[in-house]
């Protein structure tokens, strides 16, 4: 823990500061406009500041819709699974865990998920659960992700990175789309996108989607062979209130049913519930734009296993402020301020309410030193406080679980952009982020017929640092696009969860599932890619990257905690390569993956031990055939793993191929 003056002071300074400022005005970020302006995506999600795809102080890869629509895809960890630089594991249908440069796991903590820069990552057990995100894909304008650390924007738990999906601004953008599929292992999958608008006033989106079918076939501890479910319901509202002001109204809801691998390695099944409802309203003042968003997220959590039966209720309250300023032609600021309300509700599982505050403060200075050459530096301070309200839970000889927490963190994202020439552009970034423990971390607590599973107020948060070179090559020649990053990075007191982190004896020489802190973990890495088209319908990508991790923590140790031996679970090589052809009416595309071997874990339940299980290096590839049957409507069929009917890519259920067909219609 880091210890210094308290956060009183912030709201002060946050004035003062915004008080020196000259007039100056900045546009709210119209992503339409601005790509048809510069040819390439535009993106705010690095910095807080509209930028070019090109431009921004971190390593950022851009998925678009149209690369969506070729996928063929009707998920989300789908569409990421031909990114370079990223481990998806799909434990099942509808449970996929995604990592960002190494250090993936089950329930994968370290990667923070936004919708439209809402958080929609899970404090409560630290995850996310994709097919909860309430969107359809159809909705989606593109999806950012920021690999390596991101928390002087985001806060915690944006260690390994950031993935925010951008939906269609109902302002400006008219998407009217309904899309049906079925296939292999009685899959039923439909979306509808419908918008109404009033040009130049108010637009709003209404949006649907679902999902069913049977799970993987095979046999794994704890499966059911649950059918897993799931939809969601999304209304997106942009109003124009007056010139350059613009308030965004947005609520959802949505539910999945599924089984789910958690980190004592097995499977057990799960009904998530969520519901959400958030507000931003922006205005370009003479002191730049000033923005206020306000939204709180409700989650529910129930574990149908009838001999845990954990069910609690995660409620989550956001407020943000920030005024985006520029000062002269070549310095632009960004201050901010946040306040978060974390509770979970649970007699079972909690013993009352758990919960943390939030009081945070940061700033963002872009400074363009030359026509060539920029600097941006961000930093931000997080003031915690963890409590608990409800009755004590005692551990026999070591006292109660409960006791109040305050922590303070800092976090910096520091990165230089130098346009070597008009065709080269080198980057160098440095970064600090912070992991905080989640509340099952802190404070979950159960007595299991004298089997005591207990969360830990004590535990420290992990910290990542990070440091990298990256280039960028435009090719014009080939149309294409050569992107080389190296990293490395330290992660100190790694966090195992109450179920992860394996046998605790203590002093009195009980037994116990305790959560704790683990050793430190470094890495080193890199990613190399090209990706290019033609003017004849040819696109094509290959890349390859490279995650060396190293984990400080004794082997005795991590083999009774398998979840937190990121050296064993990170695959150290993975390749990717695809090509498509769009002929006419006709598009074919093309993804393949190789990637090395991993150890995951499994828990034998005769024994009651997790053991680390090799995963062998696999290849799995996608075809889709798509073809316009007319300017609005396309067939498509897409063959998933056409390799191989079926292949183990985790400790859990093998992933089976699976034939799809669909049908799509677009105004």
């Amino acid at each position: 823990m880091i210890s210094f003056p308290r956060l009183a002071l912030l709201p002060v300074t946050y004035t003062l500061l915004a008080a020196t400022a000259s007039p100056a005005h900045a546009q709210s970020l119209d992503h339409a406009a601005f790509e048809q302006l510069f040819g390439e995506p535009v993106t705010d999600s690095a910095t807080g500041k509209p930028q070019r795809a090109s431009d921004v102080p971190a390593e950022m890869d851009i998925v678009t819709a149209e690369d969506i629509r070729l996928s063929g895809a009707d998920n989300l960890p789908d569409v990421l699974n031909f990114v370079a630089g990223l481990d998806v594991r799909p434990y099942g249908m509808q449970d996929a865990a995604v990592g960002i440069r190494g250090y993936n796991t089950a329930l994968n903590p370290r990667v923070l998920v936004l919708l439209d820069g809402r958080q929609v990552y899970e404090d409560d057990y630290g995850l996310t659960v994709w097919p909860l995100i309430p969107v359809a894909l159809s909705a989606i304008r593109q999806i950012e992700i920021i690999k390596g650390p991101s928390s002087a924007l985001y806060g915690f738990n944006a260690v390994s990175g950031v993935i925010n999906i951008v939906t269609y601004d109902p302002l400006r953008d008219k998407t009217i789309a309904a899309r049906v599929e079925g296939g292999s292992q009685s899959l039923a999958y439909g979306e509808a996108v419908a918008t109404v608008q009033d040009p130049g006033r108010m637009g709003i989106r209404l949006s649907a989607e679902g999902f069913r079918s049977t799970e993987f076939r095979g046999n794994a501890a704890g499966n059911t062979g649950q059918q897993p479910h799931s939809g969601s319901v999304a209304l997106d509202a942009r109003f124009q209130l007056a010139p350059g002001i613009e308030w965004d109204l947005a609520g959802s809801i949505g539910s999945v049913d599924s089984n789910y691998y958690i980190d004592i390695g097995s499977y057990t099944p799960v009904g998530f519930k969520a519901n959400s409802l958030s507000s931003r309203l922006s205005a370009d003042t003479g002191l730049g734009t000033l923005k206020l968003d306000a939204y709180r997220n409700e989650n529910r959590t129930s574990d149908n296993q009838t001999v845990t039966n954990d069910h609690w209720q995660e409620d989550v309250v956001v407020v943000q402020a920030s005024d985006l300023v520029k000062f002269g032609r070549n310095h632009a600021f960004r201050l901010a301020a946040e306040y978060r309300n974390n509770v979970a509700s649970s007699l079972e599982s909690f013993n009352g309410r758990i919960g943390y505050s939030i009081v945070a403060g940061s700033l963002m200075w872009d400074w363009q030193i030359l026509r060539n050459l920029s600097l941006t530096n961000a930093v931000r301070v997080d003031d915690v406080s963890v409590s608990h309200q409800g009755a004590q839970f005692e551990l026999p000889g070591a006292g109660g679980v409960y006791h109040d927490v305050d922590l303070i963190e800092p976090s910096f994202n520091s990165g230089a952009v130098l346009k070597v020439t008009d065709f080269d552009t080198v980057r160098l970034t440095a970064a600090r982020a912070v992991q905080l423990p989640s509340l099952v971390d802190f404070g979950y607590a159960r007595n299991f017929s004298g089997t005591i599973v207990a969360g830990n107020a004590g535990l420290q948060p992990s910290a990542v640092q990070n440091y990298e070179v990256d280039l960028d090559r435009r090719l014009p020649a080939f149309g294409a696009m050569l992107r080389v990053s190296v990293f490395a990075q330290r992660t100190t007191t790694a966090i195992g969860s109450p179920f992860g982190s394996g046998i605790t004896v203590l002093p009195n020489g009980a037994p116990v599932f305790i959560a704790r802190n683990f050793g430190d973990s470094s890495e080193v890495g890199g990613e190399i890619g090209i990706k290019g088209r033609s003017r004849s319908g040819l696109r094509w990508n290959l890349s390859y990257a490279l995650a060396l991790v190293h984990d400080d923590t004794p082997e005795a140790e991590l083999f009774s905690a398998a979840s937190v031996s990121y050296q064993r679970q990170s695959p150290t090589h993975s390749v990717i390569v695809g090509a498509g052809y769009s002929w006419r009416r006709l598009d074919l595309d093309m993804q393949a993956r190789w990637q090395s071997h991993i150890q995951d874990f499994r828990i034998d339940l005769d024994t009651r031990v997790i053991a680390p299980v090799t995963v062998p290096n696999y290849i799995t590839m996608n075809v889709r055939l798509g073809y316009r049957l007319t300017n609005r409507i396309t067939a498509s069929l897409l063959v998933e793993q056409l390799n191989q009917q079926s292949l183990a890519r985790t400790a859990g259920l093998q992933v089976n191929r699976r034939f799809v067909g669909g049908i799509e219609v677009k105004f």
